[in-house]
């Protein structure tokens, strides 16, 4: 996925990411909110040269002073001393002293769950420091920095909380966007089915009610909507004619039936020598058309039978009919696979065009194995795939070595017609 499906994804989904990222963000402040607080306090106290030691010797005893700041003498004595209650254990724990490097300072830092606790914890062991000095007066003591209730608390640290916070509602936020765009969001429009196929939009129709092989006649405005159908396809083929067209889709024949037979007639009233050929079988060879008549029909041709046998008038002047014929046992698409070519190459040369009806490409590779002797045209419904979905029955199709002609978006918006 690129960005520009990253955004499109979250754009769609736009709605969801805010609620995410509400949702975690007000997780967030709740638990900042009810988490235990913790407060830290800092005094500094100066251990200045008493005299008779050198540099160097009062910088480790400086350290060793630090060291005995959460001694347990010095816990005990400011236990004593605090106005409420806290153990020794804990005042050790919550208590650390370092020597600030390159100068006199023994810097004392105290933690309390109470702020003005924490200030007089500070201040007590930097009081207490000088009474349990181990260098034996080497050191003037002098309160250098004493500590002051803090403000806010130190723990849990906000800047840590707010920006975990804000990089886990990032990736749930995107994470659910993905995942709820790839399981709800399917292609409805011309513009979302040329950039998945990389094939034109032809024509954007509404099928009738129930589609059949019945012919819109022309002057209507039907056929008009066929008429501008037949033109694109003219045009998009204008360099390499198609001969043969499979109208195949990615829903029921029936559908595939209606574009392909409307597709036929608008042929042959142009006066194109048309061909129209229902190759619909296994599931698609039980529905009955209007026009299936009791002769021989594709399954005969396909055993042997001479292509003439099969031939019958379709509704319009210049346009004639093979039905799908009485189907054997036979696997389909092992008889296309060694039959259809031969069968095709006789339809090329007795008509200008052969306009075939496939079963839906979702549900039998038909229309790639017939397609690969001629041009795929598409069928798409509005709302009925997802675009991997879609993707996948377009490298069903190319992998076949079919030529893609373009699509049809079928839908709801009647008469659009892509540029």
């Amino acid at each position: 996925m690129d960005m520009r499906d990253l955004g499109g994804a979250l754009w769609r989904q736009r709605w969801l990411v805010i609620l995410v990222v509400t949702l975690v963000g007000g997780a967030v402040a709740l638990g900042v909110v009810l988490a235990p607080k913790t407060y830290s306090a800092r005094a500094e106290v100066a251990a200045a040269a008493a005299g008779g030691s050198t540099g160097e010797d009062l910088d480790s005893l400086r350290g060793t002073l630090a060291e005995n700041a959460n001694s347990t003498d010095v816990m005990e004595q400011v236990r004593t001393q605090l106005d409420v209650e806290r153990s020794v254990d804990e005042l050790t724990r919550n208590v650390e002293a370092s020597w600030v490097e390159g100068t006199v300072l023994i810097r004392v830092e105290a933690r309390d769950s109470d702020p003005r606790v924490a200030a007089d914890i500070a201040n007590l062991v930097t009081a207490a420091l000088p009474l349990k000095d181990p260098s034996e007066g080497a050191f003037r003591f002098s309160p250098s920095d004493p500590a002051r209730v803090p403000l806010t608390f130190s723990s849990p640290n906000l800047l840590l909380a707010i920006g975990v916070g804000a990089l886990l509602a990032l990736v749930l936020g995107l994470s659910a966007a993905l995942v709820r765009d790839r399981r709800t969001y399917t292609v409805s429009s011309a513009a979302t089915v040329e950039q998945v196929l990389d094939i034109p939009v032809l024509a954007h129709i509404q099928p009738p009610r129930e589609p059949g092989l019945l012919a819109m006649y022309a002057g209507t405005p039907d056929a008009d909507i066929f008429r501008r159908l037949r033109v694109s396809i003219e045009v998009e083929a204008s360099g390499d004619p198609a001969g043969l067209v499979v109208v195949t889709g990615v829903t029921d024949g029936d559908l595939n039936a209606w574009l392909a037979a409307n597709l036929a007639i608008s042929l042959a009233g142009v006066g194109r020598h048309t061909l129209l050929v229902d190759a619909r079988m296994g599931a698609g060879a039980s529905r009955p058309t209007d026009l299936e008549p009791a002769s021989a029909g594709l399954y005969e041709v396909l055993r042997g039978a001479p292509l003439a046998s099969a031939l019958n008038p379709g509704p319009v002047d210049g346009l004639e009919v093979i039905s799908s014929g009485r189907w054997g046992a036979e696997s389909h698409g092992e008889l296309l696979e060694t039959g259809f070519a031969e069968a095709a190459q006789d339809m090329r040369d007795g008509f200008d065009v052969v306009v075939v009806i496939a079963n839906s490409i979702t549900d039998s590779d038909d229309a790639a194995i017939m397609g690969s002797q001629g041009a795929v045209l598409l069928g798409v419904t509005e709302g009925e795939l997802r675009p991997h979905e879609l993707t996948k029955v377009h490298y069903r199709l190319v992998a076949s070595g079919s030529r893609l002609l373009g699509a049809v978006l079928v839908g709801r918006s009647k008469d659009k017609w892509a540029a």
